[in-house]
């Protein structure tokens, strides 16, 4: 089947949460230097639907769900993206070997698929690899017989050099049939796990003048459908006094959405208004009164005596400051003898400066000096600087010396035509 024909059908698929048959497919695409685009991108597909996406442009991986970074461990985007930076290597000297193949002048569009598929019910499960050039298919493998097809005579050098390389061989089937699947049930039952969750939304009412509309302010939940209106004395507000802001998404998984209610303030205190948000069987209701609503006017005046308080502090700190200083110039100054006389200077001194001269005078305690001691988890191991000495430094047991990056990774390697 011709390459394009299989990204068309991809491209028209619609994403199938519940079907019983499941696909992980990862997308590599190199295009020549010409185009503006970006020269390499990967894009991974869960039934059809993106799920983490990286190019040379931003070089790192990109959740494109929220769901997906649950799924993964901490160091998973890390990992990743210096794979896919090694794979735009890789495919880069591959487009180029294509085009010399082909004897072309300027190289043309070169893209990889990996993929499985799991049937949920059966339990059976398939595996694919292929490579397209200029949008026909260059390199196919075959799973079931454990061997490269080449439809075009340019390929059947590479097809020789993969099917000769048993150890590479059998490590691409080990991922297609193991790795490959295990990563499309973990994204599965996660995803499951996610979109079957139900978090209840956060409500508050705000104003931020009196002559401004009351706002109906729902966030934090999880799925998106809700409902929310007005109700005076028991009535549903219909009409212009009411406005429906579109749901929205919080960035984190969760949605918020707001409607206002444009009324009067002596209207607000003669009749009893209450918002309603209805969400997944649950009814939150607020009444419309000065102790519920938040307004910007209240909170001006806390945060006005908050500053002038902060204020006051730092201008009582700069003037005892400032005194301490004279005081201190002045004794300086009456220190020593008189020129002209040879007697001792005698300047008159305050109550306040005896204060702050006591207080710059006084002795400290003397401090008890402590003995250095190593604790049990403590190592102590010779360094060499740059004169040649010996150093001891000493490293905590419970350091981290390094990252371990053992374990599978989602994202294939590929490898030189």
């Amino acid at each position: 089947m011709v390459f394009q024909i299989l990204v068309l059908w991809l491209c028209l698929n619609l994403p199938t949460a519940n079907s019983a048959t499941h696909s992980l497919k990862y997308f590599y695409t190199v295009l020549p230097q010409s185009t503006g685009l970006p020269e390499f991108s990967a894009v991974t597909y869960l039934d059809e639907e993106p799920i983490y996406f990286y190019d040379s442009s931003t070089k790192e991986v990109v959740a494109r769900q929220e769901w997906v970074k649950e799924a993964v461990d901490p160091d998973f985007w890390r990992r990743n993206t210096q794979i896919l930076k090694e794979t735009e290597k890789v495919l880069k000297n591959n487009m180029a070997t294509a085009r010399d193949r082909f004897n072309q002048t300027s190289a043309r569009t070169l893209q990889v698929m990996y993929s499985c598929e799991w049937v949920e019910e059966t339990g059976a499960t398939e595996g694919h690899e292929q490579y397209g050039y200029g949008g026909e298919d260059f390199l196919l493998f075959d799973l079931k017989n454990e061997r490269w097809i080449a439809p075009v005579r340019q390929g059947h050098i590479t097809k020789i050099k993969w099917d000769a390389n048993v150890p590479k061989l059998k490590a691409k089937i080990h991922y297609l049939t193991h790795t490959c699947n295990e990563w499309l049930n973990k994204y599965v039952s996660n995803r499951r796990r996610m979109l079957q969750r139900t978090v209840p939304p956060q409500v508050t009412l705000f104003q931020k003048e009196p002559s401004y509309p009351v706002t109906c302010h729902a966030t934090g939940f999880y799925p998106n459908a809700i409902m929310i209106f007005w109700r005076r004395d028991g009535v549903e507000v219909h009409g212009v006094d009411v406005v429906h802001e579109e749901t929205l998404p919080n960035g984190d998984g969760t949605y918020q959405k707001r409607t206002h209610l444009a009324v009067s303030p002596e209207d607000l205190q003669k009749h009893d208004y209450k918002c309603t948000v209805k969400h997944s069987g649950n009814d939150v209701v607020l009444s419309a009164n000065r102790d519920s609503i938040r307004g910007n006017s209240r909170n001006t005046q806390g945060v006005s005596i908050i500053i002038i308080t902060i204020n006051m502090v730092l201008i009582s700190v700069i003037l005892a400051f400032s005194v301490i200083v004279l005081v201190l110039k002045r004794t300086m100054y009456c220190k020593g003898k008189e020129p002209s006389t040879g007697k001792e200077k005698q300047c008159p001194i305050s109550r306040l400066e005896k204060n702050v001269l006591l207080l710059n005078n006084s002795k400290p305690a003397e401090m008890e000096k402590s003995k250095l001691s190593h604790s049990a988890d403590t190592l102590q191991c010779p360094t060499q600087d740059t004169t040649g000495s010996d150093r001891s430094r000493t490293i905590s047991s419970g350091s981290s010396v390094g990252s371990d990056d053992s374990g599978d990774s989602t994202t294939p390697f590929v490898k030189k035509l």
